[in-house]
C-alpha cells in the first residue's frame, strides 16, 4: 500500500488553475461546434439558394429537346416528361424519366441526360413503329364475351397501343398502317411477330387478317377471301400455294368466288358463289 506522504501535492492555487484551464477548453470545444454548425447552414442555405437560382432551373417544357421521334410530336412528348416546374436540373434524374416516357408512350426505348449551362433535358427517343391496325370484333356474333385486343395499333413486336397515343385521329388515317388486324385474343398474341413477318414477305398483298375464329384465319388478299385454318408453321407454304394462283382472276372472274380454301396447301380449293355454280356445271 502506497504512503500518502508519498503522493505529489496539490496547492489550491494550482486546482483553480487547471479549473479555469478545463472551463477554457470546453467553451473552446463548444465555439469550435457552433461555428461548424453555423458554416454548415450557410453552406446548405448558399446551395438551396443556388440551385433554386434562375440558371440552374428548367422553367418550361420548351428546355426539353426532343429527338428522334417521328409520329409523336415534340410537345406530345415534352408534355410526358414528369417534371414540376420550374425544377432545378440538379435535382431531375434521367433514368427514372426515361422509364416513366417508355411507360406512358409507345416508345420502344428512351435516353434523357442534362445539360447543366443552359439548363436542359435532352432526351433522344426510339419509337414503337405501328405495323397494323386493330379493328373491333363485330357485337353480336358468336363468342361475345370472348375477350379481344381492344381497337388500336400493334408493333411488329406485338405490342398494342391506343390510337391516341399518336395523337391520330380519323381525318388523320393517310398516316396509319394499311394492314387491318381483327379479333385477336391476348393469348395469341405472342404469335404476331412471326405470322406479321410471314405476311410482310408474302408477294401476294393482304389487307386484313380476321382472327376472331382462333380455328380459321381468314385473309383478304388482291386474290379474294383466304381461309388458313388454325395458325401453323405452314403459313409460309400456304402463302406460297396463294402465289402460284395469280392467274385465278384470268380463270375465274373475282366476283365468282365466295373463298380460297388452303387449309391444306397441298389441295387448295375454291367456294363458288351461288350464281357461278350453275355455270360452273
Amino acid at each position: 500500500m502506497a504512503d500518502m506522504s508519498d503522493l505529489p501535492f496539490v496547492s489550491r492555487d494550482q486546482l483553480q488553475a487547471r479549473r479555469k484551464t478545463l472551463r477554457r477548453r470546453r467553451r473552446l470545444s463548444l465555439g469550435q461546434l457552433l461555428w461548424r454548425w453555423v458554416a454548415m447552414a450557410g453552406i446548405t442555405g448558399a446551395a438551396f439558394w443556388g440551385i433554386t437560382r434562375p440558371i440552374w432551373m428548367i422553367q418550361h417544357p420548351r428546355q426539353i429537346q426532343v429527338s428522334g421521334n417521328e409520329r409523336l410530336s415534340d410537345e406530345a412528348l415534352q408534355a410526358l416528361v414528369p417534371l414540376t416546374y420550374p425544377q432545378s436540373i440538379l435535382t431531375v434524374e434521367p433514368e427514372d424519366i426515361a422509364q416513366q416516357l417508355q411507360q406512358r408512350a409507345p416508345i420502344l426505348e428512351a435516353k434523357v441526360s442534362r445539360q447543366v449551362l443552359p439548363p436542359r433535358l435532352q432526351v433522344q427517343v426510339r419509337e414503337r413503329v405501328p405495323v397494323a391496325v386493330v379493328l373491333p370484333v363485330a357485337e353480336g356474333g358468336e363468342g361475345e364475351d370472348t375477350p379481344y385486343l381492344e381497337a388500336g395499333l400493334i408493333d411488329a413486336q406485338g405490342a398494342w397501343m391506343p390510337k391516341s397515343s399518336f395523337g391520330l385521329l380519323t381525318a388523320n388515317d393517310a398516316h396509319l398502317p394499311t394492314l387491318r388486324l381483327r379479333g385477336l385474343q391476348p393469348q395469341y398474341q405472342r404469335y404476331w411477330p412471326q405470322i406479321y413477318a410471314t405476311l410482310r414477305s408474302s408477294p401476294v398483298a393482304i389487307q386484313e387478317l380476321d382472327w376472331h375464329d382462333p380455328s380459321n384465319l381468314v385473309l383478304q388478299t388482291d386474290l379474294g377471301v383466304v381461309y388458313l385454318g388454325a395458325y401453323s408453321p405452314d403459313l409460309n407454304r400456304q402463302l406460297a400455294t396463294l402465289d402460284q394462283m395469280r392467274r385465278l382472276p384470268d380463270q375465274v372472274g373475282s366476283s365468282e368466288v365466295a373463298h380460297i380454301d388452303l387449309t391444306n396447301p397441298a389441295r387448295p380449293s375454291l367456294s363458288l358463289t351461288e350464281r357461278s355454280e350453275p355455270a360452273a356445271d
